[in-house]
């Protein structure tokens, strides 16, 4: 399934509007995050390299979080691979 079909399907499944945003940063073992709203779930992936597809792995990887139910995670790179800080 491509990338959009799931995020409508998933859309749809969760009741709120997914936003995927590409983000820079200077911390090297930061891969994505997700962060649940009242309205809306934000996926943010590192997005280094413009014009690159590599980040798909981390979309998809975080689509994996939203689908099974996670509100809030941290991607890293290496031992710690993410956090899940459920929201108050």
């Amino acid at each position: 399934m491509k990338i959009d079909q799931r995020i409508r399907k998933l859309e749809r499944l969760r009741g709120k509007r997914i936003v995927l945003r590409g983000v820079r940063t200077n911390n090297a073992q930061f891969r994505g995050r997700l962060v649940e709203r009242n309205g809306y779930i934000v996926i943010e992936y590192r997005d280094d390299k413009p014009g690159y597809f590599w980040h798909y792995e981390i979309i998809e990887e975080l689509l994996d979080l939203v689908e099974k139910g996670s509100r809030n995670i941290i991607l890293y790179e290496g031992d710690y691979q993410y956090m899940d800080v459920p929201l108050k």
